[in-house]
């Protein structure tokens, strides 16, 4: 009954992306199956109540009524924030950051395409229907596409055509960006493997259990840094895939790990930024967001930025983690701010854009988008691009 009217594999796919927070996605599965007695859902659906607006969201980031982009203010403006063009796609973009290569944006959305637009006129090139949606960023290299899909696969595609190069199945939903290094794409899964396959045919390198992984994962040297759903923080060799060393948070790590100057700099749903040696695994420091740090930070010049979802954007020494500065943007804030040329900027919740003093954390300038921010922006040439959730794909002078 619960299924009736949906296709089964989608709704399938957003009970895991509901319960994935707390590792139950199998078991909510089993229960609509009929393998395990009902009771058990009244135990295991209220371990992922705080994630389940993962699953009732789903309809709610379907693309809605489109409002208009508005620059509501200025300091030495110059253009700064005006709005360059939009193209609209048939499904939210949700989660997945714009990458600006060559000429050429490229996206995912939740309508299951991953599209390629013209950065100067925003006119489409080519789109390519996945069998899931597309909450992944791509990564491009050498001119292959690689992205993730709710369809459990990994993609690696032409970038001029658009034309399927190759692609891997996995167990679970890949929602995470893909990073290539040594002639190798990295990737995580829901399906709790952690995967090196090769870049030109897909074919496997090695993988490792790690739990489910909703993060992207970063390298450096000859290591590659990655969080799980049930919060421990790994370390792997990128040539092998043997750990190095482990970390265990109190909570699921939906921040993606980022290394500046030997360091790993984290955000936890246990409410702390963590910042951890990269060759030891010890802790250098941690310190309270007051709520879930969900967002991956940025390091820039000896700060960390990073963000919690009460709306509140942090600027933190790196070495120290004492605060700089703090600045109320937003109802909720899930993703990483961008910092270019000292400037910071950040899209919220509440259909918010934010151009912000990296140093001081001053107003350069603040836009309406007209929806819901839900990924961080690309910078490239002076321009900004930002997806929203009523599907619009934003050019806006940055």
């Amino acid at each position: 009954m619960l299924l009736r009217g949906l296709r089964a594999k989608n709704a399938l796919e957003l009970l895991i992306a509901g319960a994935s927070g707390v590792g139950c996605a199998g078991a909510l599965i089993e229960v609509l199956a009929g393998q395990l007695s009902p009771w058990w859902v009244l135990l295991l659906v209220p371990l992922g109540i705080f994630n389940a607006i993962e699953v009732l969201g789903w309809l709610a980031y379907r693309p809605v009524t489109v409002k208009p982009y508005v620059l509501d203010s200025a300091t030495d403006n110059g253009g700064r924030g005006t709005l360059r063009w939009q193209l609209g796609t048939g499904g939210a973009l949700k989660e997945s950051s714009p990458a600006v290569v060559d000429g050429t944006v490229y996206v995912g959305s939740w309508d299951g395409h991953l599209w390629a637009v013209d950065a100067v006129t925003g006119t489409e090139r080519w789109r390519l229907r996945t069998e899931g949606v597309v909450a992944a960023s791509p990564v491009v290299v050498d001119g292959t596409v690689y992205i993730g899909s709710w369809d459990k696969s990994l993609w690696a595609v032409d970038a001029g055509s658009g034309q399927v190069r190759w692609r891997v199945r996995t167990d679970g939903m890949v929602r995470t960006t893909p990073v290539p290094t040594d002639g190798m794409i990295l990737f995580g899964s829901n399906d709790g493997v952690f995967r090196a396959v090769d870049a030109g045919s897909g074919a496997a390198r090695w993988q490792a259990g790690t739990g489910a992984v909703r993060s992207a994962p970063a390298v450096a040297g000859d290591s590659v840094y990655v969080g799980s759903n049930d919060g421990v923080l790994w370390a792997l060799d990128t040539a092998t895939g043997t750990t190095r060393w482990r970390l265990q948070t109190a909570s699921g790590l939906w921040s993606s790990p980022v290394v500046a100057d030997g360091v790993l700099y984290v955000g936890s749903a246990d409410r702390h930024l963590w910042a951890v040696d990269a060759v030891s695994g010890q802790v250098r420091w941690k310190i309270p967001g007051g709520t879930w740090v969900k967002a991956t930070p940025a390091v820039a010049d000896g700060t960390v930025y990073f963000s919690t979802v009460d709306g509140l954007l942090w600027a933190v020494d790196a070495a120290t983690g004492q605060q700089r500065w703090q600045r109320k943007v937003g109802v909720s804030v899930r993703w990483a701010p961008a910092v270019v040329d000292g400037t910071l900027y950040i899209g919220t919740n509440d259909s918010r854009l934010w151009a912000l003093d990296a140093v001081s954390g001053e107003v350069r300038w603040q836009a309406r988008t007209g929806s819901p921010v839900f990924a961080t922006p690309a910078i490239t040439d002076g321009r900004l691009y930002v997806g929203l959730q009523n599907g619009l794909l934003l050019c806006v002078d940055a």
